[in-house]
């Protein structure tokens, strides 16, 4: 009698596993879909494209940036002109670019050390983002 109860727990607890896999494998799919087709939508439109120049006042010197939108994202932020000193410059302008195209947003952390330059050149790029959004 032992036997058949272990051999019908075992059954039952196959046929659990194939349901839980059949789920499992259906909900990877379906988020699979999901992700794929809300990739290939078109991108809300944000900015009018273009390139766009603003200035804020760095610790040193007035820091004058261009950056370079399209509709939806940020293509390229330009150091124009500064006199922050170059180890300032060297860190702050080669790190935070790059993170504000990623992040697609002037709204990123300062750099400690380099809180001046840095607060700078956020605000320098926001106020060019700014300006991007209200040509709409």
């Amino acid at each position: 009698m032992t036997y058949n109860l272990t051999k019908w727990r075992h059954t039952i607890s196959k046929r659990l596993q194939l349901r839980l896999k059949r789920f499992i494998s259906l909900t990877v799919f379906l988020m699979m879909f999901l992700m794929i087709t809300s990739s290939c939508m078109p991108a809300e439109s944000i900015y009018i494209p273009g390139s766009y120049t603003n200035e804020a006042q760095g610790y040193y010197s007035t820091l004058i940036v261009k950056v370079t939108v399209d509709e939806s994202r940020i293509l390229d932020i330009e150091i124009i002109s500064h006199e922050e000193p170059d180890i300032l410059a060297d860190i702050v302008f080669k790190r935070l670019p790059p993170m504000m195209k990623k992040k697609n947003s002037h709204e990123v952390d300062i750099i400690s050390g380099a809180s001046y330059t840095s607060k700078a050149l956020i605000e320098a790029v926001g106020k060019a983002l700014d300006q991007a959004k209200e040509a709409q």
